[in-house]
């Protein structure tokens, strides 16, 4: 399934002539098949996966965030129903970068596509 993805991937930045293909994305695809990992370690990739992932498919996108106070760890989940990529962290900083994410996607949804 991974590999048919990035097929597809390809094949629409060639036929649309797209200059770049988004570099996260088939990062992050590979690293799947090669790792079996779900966890991002690096926030920069998970926000630019988690913004390939809606403009992909923007219908099936979900986001949810779960804080657990006894842990301190929050998770984040990205998910379209086919692939899942999350984030954990249990630094305080990370709110701000959920604030980010948050308005990233609010400003992708308002807009007219």
């Amino acid at each position: 399934w991974y590999l048919r993805r990035v097929r597809e991937a390809v094949v629409s930045t060639q036929s649309t002539g797209e200059t770049r293909p988004n570099f996260y994305y088939f990062v992050y695809l590979l690293s799947l098949i090669a790792m079996r990992k779900s966890y991002f370690d690096n926030w920069d990739d998970f926000y630019a996966a988690s913004e390939q992932l809606y403009l992909d498919e923007p219908s099936a996108f979900r986001y949810t965030m779960k804080y657990r106070h006894c842990d301190g760890k929050m998770v984040l989940k990205v998910t379209n129903n086919a692939l899942v990529i999350k984030y954990m962290s249990d630094q305080g900083q990370d709110a701000k970068k959920l604030e980010k994410l948050n308005s990233m996607l609010m400003r992708h949804m308002v807009t007219k596509s």
